[in-house]
This record gives C-alpha cells, structure tokens and sequence, in this order.
C-alpha cells in the first residue's frame, strides 16, 4: 500500500469513529487513537522520514492539512456531546457591572471653560475651521512678509483658504455683525504645521474671548482672566504673573502666566523657569476694531486666547500633549 492509499484509509476511518462519538469517554479514546503524539497521524508523519522528497511535499502536506482538519471536526464535537448539559448558575453571585463612557478630558474643561464665561455674561460664538486669509491674517493686523503665513507654518488649501491657525481668526466675524456693548467667547479646533512633541500639537484647541465697550481697560482684562484660571484649574494656591508682550492684534499686549503644576524646581514641561504661558493677550488694536466698523475713538476693548488642551494639561496634571489625542483606553479611563 503506497502512502498516498495508507493516509487516505486514515482519514476515512478517523472520520467513521468521530461520526459514531456520542460520550466523552469516546471521545477521548478517539483523541488518544488519531490525535495524540502517539496517535495514528503523528506516527504515520513521523514515517515520512524515510519517504522520497516528491512524498513528502505532496502526501506530507495533506497529512498536515488532514490533522487540522480532524483538530477542528474535534472541536465541534466535543462542544455536541458537552451541549446537552446545561451549566448551573449561582443566582446569588453579584453581576458584572458593564463599562461605561464618559467626556474626553478636553471636552469636559470645554464645556467647563464655556459655562464659566456664559455665567459672567458672554455669548459662546462658532465660526468656520476652514477660513480665508482675510479673516486669519488680513483683519487681525497679520502683514503678508509674516512668518505665521509661511507653508511651514500653515495648512493652506488649493483654492487659497486655510485651516484656521487660531481662533482669533473669528474675530473680525462675530463684531462685524455686532455693534457695542458685547462679550463673545469662540471655542473650537485650530490647526499649525509644526513638530509634535510633549507640549505641541498640529490640532488642538483653543478659545477666543474679547469683550468691547466705552470703558473697557486692561484692569478689567486681568481680572477676568485671574478669575478665570482659578475656577478652571481648580487651584486657589495657583500664582499668577502678566508678562509684556507683542502680539500684532493687541496693544498693549500682555502675557499671562501660571506657577508650574508640575514641579517646584522647575522641569521640562516649564522649561525649568517654574512659570507656563497659558494665555496671550491684551488691548484690541484700535486698526482692527476699525477694520470691523468698530469706532476705535469711542470704544475699547481687550481680547485672549487660552489653550483648553494646555489647561487641562495643568488640571488634570498630564504632562504630554499627545496623550489626548492617542485613543488610549488606559489613559483616558483615568477621567
């Protein structure tokens, strides 16, 4: 009997005994017999040793596919003769509790952020994350030689828009359809070309909040954002300093920092200075209140721009910025 003929015997009397297995002690005499290291298919592969190489390619795979074929059709009976017994439940064993979802950490200081300015009288505005030049640079005294407008620096589209590389590109929006008094807060994603690492990202989230009037001064500017950042960050210990600065929007412009969270020496994530710049800001430049058809001689105004992935970095006490943006279910099953 050639092997080719001696496998197939095997096969068709391994598949006679499964077909006639109704117990598991059968059932274990048909493993112990077919499947086993001394089983029928493991003694008849162990003698294609001696086989010629055209046997073993041809009648050495078919034993192969023939074992898991049998390891399957061993399967499926043994969940046939275990079926008809049906297990025992202990009814006083408590039951799983099924996972729940919750907010993604930056959703929650979001929602946060927005309920604080709506209780101090602001309107929450949405304006486009696909924009036009004019209302991310133009209106907002952005000159066509600055840097921010380079292809490094920005994500252009082909028809000559952008993705917003701030959310103080909705200004020039909200108060062309607004005349003064008014307090508007813009929240949403803006997008920079740049290098990620554990402090920048190329989307994150920003909020935007400007309130004009008569009498509006940078008094006014420091004390809601003093206010602000204690409820947000939920600190009362928190120190906060303002800084001078230049931004081509405000003038004056200020800069607003906090006492790293983190550290008391100083570390990366504060570049070991001990402060951490959360949010830019000032008085709105009288050219861009007049580029809106805001009369620059009669009102005033301040505006500010925070990072809400940046706060809930400092809130939250994450020290990558990567992290939100992850998916990581061990991250984010920590909120």
């Amino acid at each position: 009997m050639s092997l080719s003929e001696e496998l197939y015997q095997i096969e068709n009397d391994a598949r006679r005994v499964l077909n006639d297995v109704s117990t598991k002690e059968a059932l274990e005499e048909f493993r112990l017999e077919f499947l086993s290291r001394q089983g029928v298919l493991s003694l008849f592969l162990r003698g294609l040793k001696d086989a010629s190489l055209e046997e073993k390619r041809t009648v050495g795979k078919r034993a192969n596919d023939l074992r898991i074929s049998m390891e399957n059709d061993f399967t499926v009976k043994e969940r046939e003769v275990s079926g008809g017994k049906k297990k025992k439940i202990d009814v006083t064993v408590p039951g799983a509790r099924p996972a729940q979802g919750h907010l993604h950490p930056l959703t929650i200081v979001r929602r946060e952020v927005e309920d604080l300015f709506m209780s101090m009288g602001f309107e929450i505005a949405d304006t486009p994350e696909v924009e036009e030049p004019k209302y991310n640079f133009d209106l907002v005294n952005i000159p066509l030689e600055h840097p921010a407008r380079d292809l490094m620096d920005t994500f252009w589209l082909n028809d000559g828009r952008l993705l917003r590389t701030h959310t103080t590109a909705g200004q020039g929006r909200v108060m062309a359809n607004r005349q003064p008094p008014f307090r508007i807060l813009i929240p949403g994603r803006v997008f920079r070309h740049e290098a990620t690492d554990a402090s920048h990202e190329t989307t994150f989230h920003q909020f935007e909040g400007m309130m004009v009037d008569e009498n509006i001064s940078l008094a006014d500017l420091k004390g809601v954002i003093s206010v602000v950042l204690k409820k947000i960050l939920k600190r009362d210990d928190v120190k906060i300093r303002f800084r001078p600065s230049f931004f081509p929007f405000v003038e004056p412009g200020i800069e607003t920092h906090v006492s790293c969270l983190f550290c008391k020496n100083g570390c990366s994530v504060c570049k070991y200075s001990g402060w951490i710049e959360v949010l830019p800001a000032g008085m709105i430049h009288p050219s861009v209140l007049k580029n809106v058809g805001v009369d620059p001689k009669k009102y005033r105004g301040f505006a500010f721009g925070g990072s809400i992935d940046r706060l809930a970095m400092l809130r939250f006490g994450i020290n990558d910025i990567r992290l939100f943006w992850s998916g990581e279910p061990h991250f984010l099953k920590q909120f």
